[in-house]
């Protein structure tokens, strides 16, 4: 990477607004800074997002230049993600539609990039990642985030809070490799293996100074010990798999 690239990486790193993360803010804010880097500049490039919910990831990279489609299976959503887009000026760049990310109604090679955030996990796998791969221009990008099995606290939660999980396919390294070999090229990282412990401080006992400070010190402690240790990967809360496709 030359420094003309780096400085444009480091410029889109810094542009994600962490209110159109929409929730769990702190968590995907580090995910976002590693995959938006990897788009590159957005002006004039087409994107679509797989369920778009609300609106929030499809408004920011609209905001960078991108004209989005973002589809989703809840019309109430699409609705919401409509307003959303107009309160920040781009609904001129974006176009919502109702539909299923297994059958994208689209002609092959159509985007340069695909992305989507907690998606996958409610459709099957392979099948979502060949129409993804489908309709991406060839040197285009399917980025996928999304929640990973095996993190012991995110695993009770989702036992004793969240009873539709257990119907979820929840993605281990075996699973993040298999979406791999649907497309030509794939990289991925993977986040969050004790910086879940400081929401005891925003959830449990709210002291707003003490969940910011143990956010920071766990997420330096994370870099560090995924770095010795990568086979703890597999028990980070989310990964962030960016896929190429030749």
């Amino acid at each position: 990477m030359d420094t003309s690239d780096a400085h444009l990486s480091d410029q889109h790193a810094n542009s994600v607004e962490s209110d159109l993360l929409l929730w769990w803010e702190d968590f995907y804010l580090p995910v976002f800074e590693y995959i938006i880097p990897k788009m590159g500049n957005l002006e004039g490039k087409n994107v679509l997002e797989l369920g778009t919910g609300t609106g929030g990831t499809a408004t920011l990279l609209a905001k960078q230049g991108a004209s989005v489609i973002g589809i989703d299976l809840l019309p109430f959503r699409l609705d919401e993600a409509k307003v959303r887009a107009t309160q920040h000026n781009v609904d001129a760049s974006i176009e919502f539609a109702l539909m299923d990310a297994m059958q994208l109604a689209f002609k092959d090679n159509t985007f340069d990039f695909i992305i989507s955030k907690s998606v996958l996990v409610f459709t099957d796998h392979a099948r979502t990642a060949k129409e993804c791969y489908r309709v991406l221009k060839p040197g285009g990008k399917a980025i996928f985030i999304e929640n990973m099995r095996y993190h012991p606290f995110v695993w009770l939660y989702r036992r004793l809070f969240i009873k539709y999980s257990l119907k979820l396919h929840y993605f281990s390294i075996r699973d993040i490799e298999s979406i791999g070999t649907q497309f030509d090229l794939m990289e991925h990282s993977e986040f969050h293996f004790s910086t879940v412990k400081s929401l005891f401080w925003q959830k449990c006992i709210p002291v707003s100074p003490l969940y910011r400070f143990s956010f920071h010190l766990l997420s330096v402690f994370d870099s560090l010990i995924l770095k010795i240790l990568p086979f703890l990967k597999r028990f980070c809360w989310i990964t962030a798999m960016v896929c190429h496709k030749k």
